[in-house]
């Protein structure tokens, strides 16, 4: 494991904490995962954009998180067993379920549209990722791209074996799944941690000060997913906008996290803003 970390590294310095916009920003005729999110995300301050990517039977990507099929297209089907050809001829639906006169967009199409503007988080792609990261270091945008996936002994050989030295972020449920990461020739820059509970060693702001120190920045996601799933202890968007934004927020930059991912950047960044006087 090594850490070649400079491009969030000035990022967090200038910043202080980072906003991760969680597919892009939408709402009303924005759909997520397309250009016009990942503008609007950058228009409400988000500094990092987070892109899902799906690859068809044909071999191209797209910008799109499996699984939500039925809800863009309107019908139960896997885009990764369609051809290029019927996935950009389906009018995506909005989030009324109406038609939207978009489509899901190449990743080739996208990329070049942030280059320069902001970091990209790529999620999803541990699927397919030698072609992924071949794609990917052919769009010269290493000082942007922040690669993921869950600690898979079987991804993190594929990564390393690559040699790609792009940065990347594991998304860790345990200490273990820690250990399990570091003995790996990989550019850890980042780590997306899962707890459940504030208690759980993962969130030990001792921990987080640590990997810090190691040069690799905390990332949490206080994105709802649903009433379910609870990904940072309790402490998440709903929270912030229901109870208070130093109770939810606030804690999870006090405990030492560097990086969190939102559904709602603009109040996020301006509070971020106001608490460290920027």
């Amino acid at each position: 494991m090594y850490t070649s970390n400079r491009p969030i590294a000035e990022a967090v310095e200038k910043k202080k904490a980072l906003v991760a916009a969680h597919r892009g920003t939408c709402g009303g005729n924005i759909v997520w995962n397309t250009s016009l999110s990942y503008k609007n995300a950058l228009l409400h301050g988000a500094d990092m954009i987070e892109i899902d990517v799906s690859m068809t039977r044909d071999g191209v990507f797209f910008a799109f998180h499996n699984t939500e099929e039925e809800q863009e297209f309107g019908r139960k089907c896997d885009i990764r067993e369609m051809t290029s050809r019927e996935v950009e001829e389906i009018n995506i639906l909005n989030t009324i379920r109406h038609t939207s006169g978009q489509r899901v967009e190449r990743l080739e199409k996208v990329l070049p549209q942030f280059k320069g503007k902001c970091l990209i988080n790529i999620d999803r792609s541990w699927f397919y990722w030698e072609k992924v990261i071949a794609f990917l270091k052919s769009m010269d945008m290493d000082d942007q791209i922040l690669l993921k996936c869950g600690v898979d002994e079987n991804y993190l050989q594929q990564l390393a074996d690559s040699r790609s030295g792009l940065m990347y972020m594991p998304i860790v449920r345990s200490m273990e799944e820690w250990e399990t990461v570091t003995k790996y020739d990989v550019n850890v820059s980042a780590a997306e941690l899962i707890f459940k509970s504030v208690d759980e060693p993962l969130a030990d702001r001792e921990f987080l000060a640590d990997l810090g120190k190691q040069g690799i920045f905390p990332w949490v996601n206080a994105i709802t997913l649903n009433d379910r799933e609870i990904l940072s202890g309790g402490l998440d968007d709903n929270g912030a906008i229901g109870e208070g934004f130093d109770e939810n927020w606030g804690e999870l930059l006090d405990m030492g996290f560097k990086i969190i991912q939102t559904d709602w950047p603009a109040l996020l960044r301006n509070y971020i803003n106001q608490k460290y006087h920027l």
